[in-house]
């Protein structure tokens, strides 16, 4: 996204279009003011088979993709089930 507009903290809440890019799919990207930008990575989670890399990135997309629009605030106040 060089030479575009930063990202700012209020542009997370409005992200979309989450998909997996980077090594081996362990990265997490996402659409910020109309162009696809990187959001996060387990690339470093050396603990972690490269299945487990692969499947918590395609898991935070998911979970990114379902919270789409909700700020922090708002996911926070939904109801967790305590383990």
């Amino acid at each position: 996204m060089t030479g575009t507009t930063s990202i700012e903290s209020k542009d997370i809440d409005k992200a979309t279009d989450f998909s997996l890019s980077g090594y081996n799919s362990a990265g997490v990207r996402a659409v910020f003011h109309g162009k696809e930008g990187g959001f996060c990575t387990t690339s470093y989670s050396f603990s972690m088979s490269q299945d487990a890399k692969n499947y918590s990135a395609a898991r935070i997309a998911l979970l990114l993709q379902i919270a789409s629009g909700l700020t922090n605030e708002q996911i926070s106040q939904m109801k967790l089930i305590n383990r």
